[in-house]
This record gives C-alpha cells, sequence and structure tokens, in this order.
C-alpha cells in the first residue's frame, strides 16, 4: 500500500508544480524593435503587434474587423462579436468581430425592498 500512497503525492507535487509554470513573453529589446519596420502614416493611434509582439501595428477604427490575433481597437473601441453570431468565441477567433464603441455594462441596481429583505435576513 505504501508504493500506491508515494505515487499519489508524487503525481499531486508534480501536479502542483506544473501548474506554477508561467508562460511569458521574451523581452521587447531594442535589438528586436530596430528589425520592425515603421508604422505607416496614416495611423491614427499606434499599438504594439499582438501576442508577444513589439513591432508597432495601426490600431483598428470602428467598424473594422478585429479578433483575437490581429492589432487592438483604437481607444475607446473594444472588439465585439457581431450580433447575428451563433459562435461568437469562434467570430473573435477567427478575427471575424467588429470594432465597436466600449460599452461597460451597468452595475445592478438594487430596489430599496431587496436592501430590505437582504439585510433582515429573508
Amino acid at each position: 500500500m505504501a508504493p500506491y500512497w508515494s505515487s499519489g503525492l508524487l503525481i499531486l507535487s508534480l501536479g502542483a508544480s506544473l501548474a506554477e509554470v508561467v508562460f511569458r513573453c521574451p523581452a521587447c529589446t531594442a535589438e528586436r524593435q530596430a528589425l520592425c519596420p515603421p508604422p505607416t502614416d496614416t495611423c491614427a493611434e499606434v499599438v504594439r503587434e499582438p501576442g508577444c509582439g513589439c513591432c508597432p501595428a495601426c490600431a483598428r477604427r470602428e467598424g473594422d474587423s478585429c479578433g483575437v490575433y490581429t492589432p487592438r481597437c483604437a481607444g475607446g473601441l473594444r472588439c465585439y462579436p457581431r450580433p447575428d453570431s451563433e459562435l461568437p468565441l469562434e467570430q473573435l477567433v477567427q478575427g471575424q468581430g467588429l470594432c465597436g464603441h466600449r460599452v461597460d455594462p451597468e452595475p445592478p441596481t438594487w430596489s430599496l425592498d431587496a436592501r430590505e429583505h437582504a439585510s433582515s435576513g429573508q
């Protein structure tokens, strides 16, 4: 029974150490940035390319297609799946979303009655 118990501990400790492995992008050194092409003159806003890239890229404008692997949308915009999408996450992965004005969800509003019931434990 002891070998079974010790192998279980080994697996647990191995799993715990693997859970601590964090992927980090390599540093954007001056040498890496020197290899980047300059952004075009038509860029309204320059952002860093997606992923671990170090090069500058033009931010996407309102109505431009966007996704996980495309440059970010410009300030005040966010990449949203199209409203009629049956698979919104797939659309974003495939770069088929659209940059639109950022809409922050409103916090839930509690009525006075709901707060009174919550505080009284009902």
